[in-house]
């Protein structure tokens, strides 16, 4: 692995970094606290950020993306996390579906749902986690069974973000329960729905952080899903499902990356101008101590994600890593953010004074839950080392 990031990413890099500091970074400062976005702001937020070719990068040059490394969107997720988290991650889960659906869609999927991913017309979430399955993919209940040619869809999802807002989400859903029972690998298949076709009831669940996106907890009953939208059958559905999720995995610690650097950045920036006993709080050697082990963090962070997205390049498996950068990224982030907070002092606790340090604290939090919990990822981790399951 060479550690020198291509001149021509690194130029990519600063020019979106450029952007969002001009376009984004000030919506977001005033805008976060106020809640969920409403869907004109976000489709005006979707325009926005168009030029900065965000929106298909990550998507193969046949159907109008730049097909950029694994690297290079880390890259750039870490620098979206940086300016806006809520944003981020609402758009860079979007891409994700509409990403599966250029590589891995039929020509007519790619041809209806791309263009409309790309401009934003219609936004995509992705539709795995119940109440009662989230880590645990053997427990879910939501079904799909054959009418004729087409499915009728009855469940629950919860956690889905951008669930609100979707108009086309990836659903994961059981087929044939007695074959799903033996063995969670069978008997799911992966619908395309789109809302318009196919209506579901969706309101949101407000977490601690993340202020502006939406977590749709989603309700299907007798939900009529045409038999055209089946995306992977059961034979296939769970292995593009991993893939996806190691992903999505590395993707997280990307964020985690972004938000210590703008926590870094502005503990750095106050503990400059901020003086007591006669001098800057940088010169007191208490300051020094945190700033220096929140570095190392963010730097062992850096390694770890970048390395797996590196190996995903290679097109070699890399699950062992995925789960090291998501667990490590996505804990160290709230000693971070926690130690920013602490060299802020009591304008690190408060929501006013243009200071961003306590929402970095909170949009930092969701990390460690989603797309597998630090626990999950230990199991992981030490199935692989150990050759035996923990669970």
């Amino acid at each position: 692995m060479h550690f020198d990031i291509p001149a021509a990413v690194e130029q990519r890099r600063r020019d979106f970094r450029d952007f969002l500091d001009r376009e984004i970074r000030p919506v977001g400062d005033a805008r976060d606290v106020g809640g969920p976005l409403s869907r004109p702001e976000l489709d005006a937020l979707v325009a926005t950020l168009q030029p900065s070719g965000i929106m298909h990068a990550s998507l193969p040059e046949s159907v109008g993306g730049t097909n950029r490394s694994f690297l290079e969107r880390i890259l750039l997720a870490e620098e979206f996390a940086r300016a806006w988290p809520s944003l981020a991650v609402t758009i860079d889960s979007h891409n994700i579906v509409v990403e599966i659906i250029a590589r891995q869609g039929l020509p007519w999927m790619q041809d209806r749902y791309v263009p409309e991913g790309i401009s934003g017309r219609a936004i995509m979430g992705d539709m795995m986690s119940e109440p009662e399955a989230g880590s645990d993919t053997r427990n879910l209940s939501t079904r799909a069974e054959r009418a004729g040619d087409d499915w009728i869809v009855n469940g629950t999802k919860m956690w889905t973000t951008n669930g609100v807002w979707a108009d086309v989400a990836m659903l994961t859903a059981v087929s044939e329960p007695s074959q799903y029972e033996k063995d969670p690998r069978r008997g799911v298949v992966h619908l395309l729905v789109d809302k318009r076709i196919s209506p579901w009831r969706a309101r949101d669940l407000p977490i601690i952080g993340l202020k502006a996106g939406t977590t749709g907890h989603i309700v299907f009953e007798n939900c009529r899903v045409p038999g055209a939208h089946l995306f992977h059958p059961d034979d296939a559905g769970y292995t593009q499902n991993l893939v996806v999720r190691g992903w999505a995995r590395i993707l997280l610690g990307a964020w985690a990356i972004g938000i210590m650097q703008a926590a870094i950045d502005d503990a750095v920036a106050f503990a400059r101008e901020r003086r007591t006993f006669g001098k800057p709080i940088a010169a007191h050697q208490m300051i020094q101590d945190m700033v220096a082990q929140m570095h190392v963090d963010l730097e062992t962070s850096r390694l770890l994600t970048y390395k797996a997205a590196w190996l995903m390049d290679q097109g070699r498996r890399c699950d062992l890593e995925q789960s090291t950068a998501k667990l490590h990224a996505c804990e160290v982030v709230k000693r971070v953010t926690d130690s920013a907070i602490q060299i802020l002092g009591g304008r690190g606790l408060t929501t006013d004074e243009g200071y961003r340090t306590e929402r970095l604290h909170r949009d930092a939090r969701f990390l460690a839950v989603a797309e597998g919990t630090s626990q999950i990822m230990k199991l992981i981790i030490g199935r692989r080392l150990l050759g035996v399951s923990g669970l």
